[in-house]
């Protein structure tokens, strides 16, 4: 977002709900406080946060989100002009099937997901439905860790799944890079014990740490990034319709999966180590914002 309102004369604020429901809607009614033109919600889950939403909206406060409903699109109930986000649907399903795929049809799969977030709730309902239509494949269970808590969870949770199910386990796949961040203390253990590392899939984010992991074929198979640039364009883009009375677009980016057969780009190219789809989205929004 920055980096596109840097090209406009609008001034840009930023708040931290600090990852919890009672501070986000702290911060939200703080925003609102200062008497702005709009509101960005960046993963926050709008439908939790509704009557402030809509107070705001009867402000005439525009309200875009970001990963704040699980589809991409408007929702005027919940006083969202629009959400931005890739289809999570598809998110899930490339993912899981990248798992299916890779054990030659016998995954035996591990998700992990954060019930607090409806998008991620779909994310791993897609991934475990999508395992269960596969003959050979098991979905092992479906684990629910809070993404706030992962650096304290994740330890003991590994170490009792390993327990569990020992080298049955051949794919771990998470709604976020996160998981995996958090989870590579066990599985360097494992390895060292069981001689034996499960293949991990993120069904989402597309981290810095995550491209390092596929790159070097350690601990990470493949990641579905988000084209967060190019969406940050797109936010400043729907507020620059709602601004002009004119309807959202409705866009969501394609999927990209990520993998050791095209990571190398995204680790080696001026090397932001974020993935920014080269279609010219820049040039295309700025002759809209500023003609000549």
């Amino acid at each position: 977002m920055s980096e596109a309102n840097s090209h406009l004369d609008w001034h840009l604020r930023f708040l931290d709900g600090v990852g919890s429901e009672v501070r986000q809607g702290a911060a939200i009614r703080k925003a609102i406080g200062f008497e702005p033109d709009a509101i960005v919600l960046g993963g926050i889950d709008a439908v939790r946060h509704k009557d402030v939403l809509k107070f705001a909206q009867s402000l005439g406060i525009i309200v875009i989100g970001w990963h704040a409903t699980e589809l991409a699109g408007g929702n005027d109930d919940i006083g969202l002009y629009m959400n931005i986000t890739t289809d999570p649907l598809d998110v899930a399903e490339i993912a899981a099937l990248l798992a299916i795929v890779n054990s030659e049809g016998k995954a035996n799969a591990l998700i992990f997901t954060d019930s607090n977030y409806k998008i991620a709730t779909i994310k791993s309902d897609t991934m475990a439905n999508t395992i269960k239509r596969c003959e050979d494949c098991e979905l092992l269970e479906v684990n629910d860790l809070p993404l706030d808590k992962v650096s304290d969870l994740m330890p003991k949770t590994m170490e009792s799944l390993w327990d569990k199910y020992d080298r049955k386990i051949t794919h771990i796949l998470a709604i976020n890079d996160l998981y995996i961040d958090y989870a590579i203390p066990s599985l360097e253990s494992n390895r060292k014990q069981r001689n034996h590392v499960p293949s991990n899939i993120s069904a989402g984010d597309g981290s810095k740490a995550a491209y390092r992991r596929i790159n070097n074929g350690d601990f990470q198979l493949a990641t579905v990034p988000e084209p967060l640039y190019l969406q940050g364009w797109q936010i400043i883009d729907e507020l620059n319709r709602a601004f002009n009375s004119l309807e959202p677009s409705g866009y969501s980016a394609p999927v990209h999966l990520v993998t050791p057969d095209n990571v190398d780009a995204l680790v080696s190219q001026q090397a932001s180590g974020i993935y920014d789809p080269q279609n010219g989205y820049r040039e295309a929004y700025l002759k809209i914002w500023k003609p000549k």
